[in-house]
Parts: structure tokens; sequence; C-alpha cells
């Protein structure tokens, strides 16, 4: 394989909040409660009604004040989205380290924990809007690359744990299709009508299939 070329370097990324704001209790519960307030507008109302004015609405405080933590809505945003992402990367792990040394019951605990946030309808609305917000903002979607990327990494080693056998190649590809899948359920359990489709025994079904993936050397 040839040597990459050089690539300029990254631009850093801006903090999402004001530098110290974190440091104190105080400065962090404030923090948490923009970001609440923030994400319970996203859920309800969506991104084209969420304002900073909102945001300082429902987190009970001044727009004035909601600014010396972050300077502008899409650094809300970006902080939402931040938190949420380790949040849920933290709860996977969390997951794994709780089950038992089988691989395959490790693998399957990965699975339910999606599965068990994708029944919260609160959570696929949130999804929705962050999909949309990555179309437009650069920064949103680096970051679900990020996220992604980290999930994908995981999969694949626990996708060799259970069939070594695979090789690192193709079992790269098939953690892909399992996370394709896995996120593409979300499509269809929105809670909100017409959005959600009656398909029972579809977790069974998937479940089968990320069984048949995971197994099968062909």
């Amino acid at each position: 394989m040839s040597a990459p070329s050089a690539q300029p370097a990254a631009p850093r990324r801006p903090a999402r909040h004001r530098p110290g704001t974190a440091v104190l209790p105080k400065g962090r519960e404030r923090r948490d409660t923009i970001l609440d307030a923030a994400t319970a507008i996203l859920v309800h109302d969506g991104y084209a009604l969420l304002s900073t004015r909102k945001i300082a609405a429902r987190a009970g405080m001044r727009p004035g004040n909601l600014q010396y933590y972050y300077r502008t809505k899409e650094d809300v945003v970006r902080a939402v989205l931040e938190r949420y992402l380790d949040r849920a990367f933290q709860a996977l792990e969390t997951r794994l380290a709780d089950a038992d040394g089988d691989p395959a019951a490790r693998l399957h605990s990965a699975l339910d924990a999606a599965l068990a946030d994708q029944r919260s309808a609160e959570s696929c609305r949130f999804f929705f809007e962050l999909w949309a917000l990555a179309a437009h903002d650069h920064t949103v979607a680096e970051a679900m690359r990020e996220f992604y990327a980290r999930y994908w990494r995981r999969v694949v080693t626990l996708v060799l744990e259970v069939n070594p056998a695979l090789g690192r190649p193709r079992a790269e590809r098939r953690a892909a299709l399992f996370i394709a899948m896995l996120e593409g359920l979300t499509l269809f359990r929105a809670r909100r009508p017409p959005h959600e489709l009656p398909l029972p025994a579809l977790e069974r079904e998937l479940r089968a299939l990320v069984d048949h993936l995971v197994l099968e050397v062909p």
C-alpha cells in the first residue's frame, strides 16, 4: 500500500462553550441546564423553531446569561450533539463491561443497547433532527462521522471476537452492514404516525440476521 500523501493539518475544533465555564460545579450545572433545554426544544419543536431566546426561557435565564456559556445557537446545538454521542458511547461501553465473557453475548449486548434507545420516541426524533442538521452544518456532520467511526471500530472488534475466521476486511464490511441495518431501523420506529410501520417480531428478525451476518464464513 502506497504511503498517503501529506495532508494539511486539520483546523482545531473551536470550544463549544466559553473557556472556564465548565470548571466549577455551578458552571457545569448551568451548562447541563442549557443543553437539556435545547434538547427538549429540538425533540418537540424541531431545529427550525430553536433560538437562543427560547433556549434561555426554557432554561430559566436571560439570553445574555446564556451567551456567557454559548455564544451562538449553533454552539449550543453542537454541544448538545457532542454530549449525547459521548453519553451513548459510554452507555454502550458500560453494557459491554457488564456482559459476561462470551463474545456472542457481548455482541448481543451492544445490539440490545441500541434497540433500547430506539424504543424512545424522543430519541428517534432527536436523531432525525441530527441527521437533517448534519446535511447543512459541517461541524455537526464531522461530529456524527467521528461517533459512527468509533461505533464501527467497536463493532469490528466485537465481530472478530465472535468469529475470528472472518478476517479483518470482511469483519469491517459486516460491521458496517450491522450498523446500517440498525440505524435504518429507526425509520420504522418513529412512534409518530404515519411514519411507524406495524412490523411484529422485527427485532427478532434483526437478531437472526445479525447472527447470520457475523457467524457465516463463505
